[in-house]
């Protein structure tokens, strides 16, 4: 059956023309603009993934068909999280009169090279991204595309994207982040038999449709784009954006207090506050949707029986997280999806925790390497690893702290399972949350690592992803009865709802995050 009769249909035929990089920039706009980021990717591509690092760098450049809404409404203020989507290299993006497609029109824009944005440059991007990056497989598939046969080109300007199914987010995924369109003219002439989507070469040049040429990129440490003057798209004041990776949270505070730096995040929560004092800096505290999590390997060991992973989330003190290590930013969890019911066991209950892991043979505790980084979900796990060892300690679970430093190590350890026990922050990359329910939920999911399954909860995220956003109390129901599955399960347990904070010089415009929490360089000074 096709999901796309009746509301569905209505709800994701969008028009997406008059969109993008913000209206004609303000003379008292700056020029220039220097970011200070925790860490830099290794590659200018998805491959090797580099987990927040990643996030900074592709959204920013910004060679997506689509982009979030930005829900600012001023320089200095952010709405809530929007779900809907304009156009970056993309003037519409409607589903096709069949059903069986999603039909792109896209604009005319230039690359680097001088090459016209094509339909086979949308081809040959998501079929070699498939190839480099598996997550993305497992992506499109779960957007309801057909990744055996991903695309049709139509004409020069118009690319039919293939389904299998239309879900509620299949237009929406299309800003992801991991769908990077490359000048596929020039990125061929670099492919070779060793590495046919010339990846290598990606990794290290530009060759998009963001408007940006590359100054210069230090893989991990640094990264400089100037704005392309032949490029047809709009854009802010901004014509040169300088990343930096300082991974010291005190040397990016004074760097964004003394002007050095114009936007920097990434900080201690207790920083912020100090940062909302000074006289030149505006702290944004944005709504987010993102939560920090605790994830668990539940292949084997003592976390293979749920009563060990019930017991372990009865035993931590949400509140006194928030309060010690999140300085009163963000809001405690109290399920693992916001929107579900409250969940028992979310709540601080050491006693009761403490007849769990009796019941489960563990009465004497176990060893636990919990596994964290400041790259994600940031430098507040620093104190709240530590915390968290403490709280456990209650119960006589023996925590070994980890730090993995390297932004790619971590993830390339997430994504193949070698953890026993991991703080992680889950940010937004699709806000439906049939999609953010399905990347480390879904038993078919390829970033599913934890070793959990539930049918009843794979089949109730398949209803949500067929059901129209303007269907909200339909959704409603579905996403507490999926939060209750998860809940039982207790795969990953949510610890702390989290707030979208970035420290920025005041009265810059364009630097307020958008609804994956990420900055979009060519909005900066619009």
């Amino acid at each position: 059956m096709r999901l796309l009769s009746g509301g569905l249909a209505a709800a994701l035929a969008v028009s997406l023309t008059g969109c993008g990089g913000g209206s004609t920039a303000s003379p008292a706009q700056p020029d220039s603009v220097v970011l200070a980021v925790g860490a830099l990717p290794d590659s200018l591509t998805p491959a090797p993934w580099g987990g927040s690092a990643s996030h900074v760098v592709l959204s920013g450049l910004g060679s997506q068909l689509l982009e979030y809404k930005p829900t600012a409404t001023s320089s200095d203020q952010c709405g809530q999280p929007s779900t809907e989507v304009s156009g970056r290299l993309a003037e519409s993006a409607t589903p096709s009169p069949d059903g069986k497609g999603i039909i792109v029109k896209l604009k005319k824009l230039t690359s680097q090279f001088g090459h016209t944005l094509s339909a086979e440059d949308v081809r040959w991007s998501l079929m070699i991204g498939m190839q480099r990056q598996p997550v993305m497989k497992g992506t499109l598939s779960s957007s309801g595309f057909d990744v055996n046969n991903v695309a049709t080109v139509i004409d020069d300007r118009t690319v039919e994207l293939n389904t299998t199914a239309i879900t509620s987010f299949s237009i929406e995924s299309l800003q992801n982040n991991l769908f990077y369109i490359h000048d596929s003219v020039e990125a061929k002439k670099h492919a070779t038999a060793d590495d046919p989507t010339a990846n290598k070469w990606l990794s290290k040049n530009l060759a998009d449709y963001s408007g940006w040429n590359l100054e210069e990129f230090t893989p991990g440490t640094s990264l400089t784009v100037t704005a392309d003057p032949k490029w047809e798209g709009r854009r802010g004041s901004v014509k040169r954006v300088v990343v930096k990776a300082v991974p010291n949270t005190s040397t990016r505070s004074q760097l964004v207090q003394s002007g050095e730096a114009q936007i920097a995040n990434g900080f201690d929560y207790d920083q912020y506050a100090s940062l909302g004092q000074s006289q030149d800096v505006t702290v944004l505290n944005c709504p987010s949707a993102t939560r920090d999590t605790l994830m668990f390997n539940t292949k084997t060991g003592p976390l293979a029986d749920v009563r060990v992973r019930h017991a372990i989330s009865m035993a931590i003190d949400r509140d006194a997280l928030v309060k010690g290590a999140y300085a009163g930013y963000g809001k405690a969890a109290q399920a693992t999806f916001p929107g579900g019911d409250p969940a028992d066991t979310y709540k601080f209950d050491v006693a009761g925790a403490k007849k769990l892991m009796a019941d489960a043979g563990y009465a004497n505790g176990f060893k636990l390497t919990l596994s964290y980084s400041a790259t994600r979900p940031g430098p507040v796990a620093n104190k709240s690893s530590v915390l968290i060892q403490s709280m456990l300690s209650q119960i006589g679970v023996d925590v070994q702290l980890q730090n993995v430093a390297s932004s790619t190590d971590f993830s390339s350890a997430l994504i193949q399972g070698r953890f026993q026990a991991v703080l992680y922050s889950e940010p937004i990359v699709i806000a439906d949350p049939a999609f953010y329910s399905f990347a480390y939920y879904a038993g078919n999911a390829p970033s599913n690592t934890t070793g959990w399954k539930d049918a009843n909860f794979d089949q109730l995220r398949t209803k949500l992803a067929a059901t129209p956003q303007d269907q909200a109390e339909q959704r409603t129901q579905l996403i507490k009865q999926m939060t209750a599955a998860v809940d039982a399960g207790a795969p990953i347990l949510s610890l702390v709802e989290t707030r979208g904070l970035i420290a920025a010089k005041k009265g810059l415009s364009g630097a307020t995050p958008l609804s994956n929490g990420q900055i979009y360089f060519n909005a900066l000074g619009s």
